[in-house]
């Protein structure tokens, strides 16, 4: 099986996506099932099953309007699963790589004020 094979796969069942997306599974998992079992097997019933649940509520959520508390939850439950020290150590790389830019780019508006000295309106040059 092939990688383009599961590619197609995944794209006819997009429950797969939304598994590895809320963190049940994993793509490499997933893709081991598939090089194993294939396409048609009873393995895949456990992803559509939870799907199916899954969807049930984001239907009663969307069609409830009050649902303003849940998606506080949702937004909270996401900014706690943020790794601080991941973000941290991805700005200071940024930080030096801008440093690093800086260092590359002369400065071309100081050199131009240091080497320009105005000329005398009416001095005659000497022959």
């Amino acid at each position: 099986m092939s990688k383009i094979e599961f590619k197609e796969f995944v794209k006819k069942n997009p429950h797969l996506i939304k598994q590895v997306e809320s963190g049940n599974t994993n793509w490499q998992k997933l893709y081991e099932l598939y090089d194993l079992y294939g396409e048609s097997n009873e393995v895949w019933n456990k992803y559509q099953t939870n799907d199916t649940r899954n969807s049930n509520n984001t239907s009663n959520q969307q069609t409830n309007p009050l649902n303003f508390g849940n998606n506080i939850k949702d937004i909270l439950n996401m900014v706690k699963g943020i790794d601080l020290n991941t973000v941290q150590k991805g700005l200071n790389s940024l930080d030096k790589a801008i440093e690093a830019f800086k260092g590359i780019i002369p400065d071309k508006t100081s050199n131009l004020t240091d080497t320009y000295e105005p000329r005398p309106t009416y001095k005659y040059f000497e022959d």
